[in-house]
C-alpha cells in the first residue's frame, strides 16, 4: 500500500507484485508458556518471538508517488526483523471478568539507500502496546464493560531543520522514522441490556461511548512557519473524533 501520510487515507493505493516488487516472505520463531490456574478461573501466557522478513519495500528519500510516471522507480527493497515479548492474563468466570495484555516489541528494516544502510524503525514499530478490558455482569439482563488501550505512537519522519530559498521554506530531513507520533490511548465504555428470550428469538441493546475522556489522538501532524516569527516552526496536530456515542440493536434466531 502506497501512502504519503502518517495514517490511512482514501487516496492510498495498492500495487501488486511485479518483476521488481517480490512477495514478502517471513520466518517466525516463538517460545511460550501457557497455564490455567485457580480451577481454570484464570488464564496466563507469556511468549517471546522473533521474525525475519525478506523483500521489504520502502520509499526512496524525497520520493514522489503522486506524479511519478513509474511509481516503482520511487521504491527501494531490503530486509526486516521484528521481535518482542507478549504477556496475557485473563479472568474467565465470575460476575467480574476481563483480561490484561502487554506487548514489548520492535519492528525494523534495513534497506540500502535509506538511513545510510543502518537499521531503522518501521512505520508499524510500537515499543509498548497495552490493552485492559473489564466486564461486570450486574444481573442476567445488564452487563457493563470498559476497555482501555495504549500504544506508543508510530515511527515517522519529521523535519529536523529548515532553510529559506527565495522566500520559500524548505525542510531538512535526517534519520528515516527517527521521530514518533504522540502516544495513542483511549477508554471505551459500554452497557448491554439483554431482552427476555421469546422462543428462538433473542435480542439485546448496546449503549457505547468511544473515547470516553475525549483524548485528541493525533491523526496527522503538519509543520508551518510561525506567523509571528518565521524563524520558528510550529507543529499542528489534527485529531478526528473526541467522543463517539453509539446505540446498537442485536438479534439472533
Amino acid at each position: 500500500m502506497l501512502s504519503n501520510s502518517t495514517s490511512a487515507n482514501p487516496t492510498d493505493q495498492w500495487i501488486g507484485n511485479s518483476y521488481n516488487i517480490k512477495p514478502e516472505i517471513s520466518d517466525q520463531f516463538s517460545l511460550g508458556y501457557f497455564r490455567n490456574f485457580g480451577n481454570n478461573k484464570f488464564e496466563f501466557s507469556v511468549e517471546a518471538y522473533y521474525k525475519s522478513m525478506q523483500n521489504q519495500v520502502d520509499y526512496k528519500d524525497a520520493a514522489d508517488i503522486n506524479t511519478s510516471p513509474d511509481v516503482e522507480s520511487e521504491l527501494l527493497y531490503g530486509i526486516g526483523r521484528a521481535y518482542g515479548l507478549e504477556l496475557f492474563v485473563k479472568k474467565k468466570v465470575g460476575k467480574f471478568s476481563g483480561w490484561l495484555s502487554y506487548t514489548l516489541s520492535r519492528t525494523e528494516r534495513q534497506i540500502e539507500g535509506i538511513n545510510n544502510g543502518d537499521w531503522y524503525a518501521a512505520k508499524q514499530d510500537r515499543t509498548h502496546d497495552v490493552s485492559l478490558v473489564g466486564i461486570y455482569q450486574a444481573n442476567p439482563r445488564w452487563s457493563f464493560s470498559a476497555a482501555f488501550v495504549y500504544n506508543t505512537g508510530n515511527a515517522v519522519t519529521f523535519p529536523s531543520g529548515k532553510y529559506n530559498v527565495d522566500g520559500n521554506t524548505t525542510y531538512y530531513y535526517t534519520e528515516r522514522n527517527g521521530y514518533r507520533m504522540p502516544a495513542y490511548h483511549r477508554l471505551d465504555l459500554s452497557a448491554t441490556y439483554e431482552r427476555q428470550r421469546k422462543g428462538r428469538f433473542q435480542s439485546s441493546w448496546n449503549f457505547g461511548l468511544y473515547n470516553a475522556y475525549g483524548r485528541e489522538n493525533a491523526y496527522t501532524i503538519t509543520f508551518e512557519d510561525d506567523p509571528d516569527d518565521a524563524s520558528r516552526t510550529r507543529a499542528l496536530r489534527t485529531a478526528l473524533f473526541k467522543w463517539v456515542p453509539s446505540v446498537t440493536y442485536n438479534f439472533k434466531f
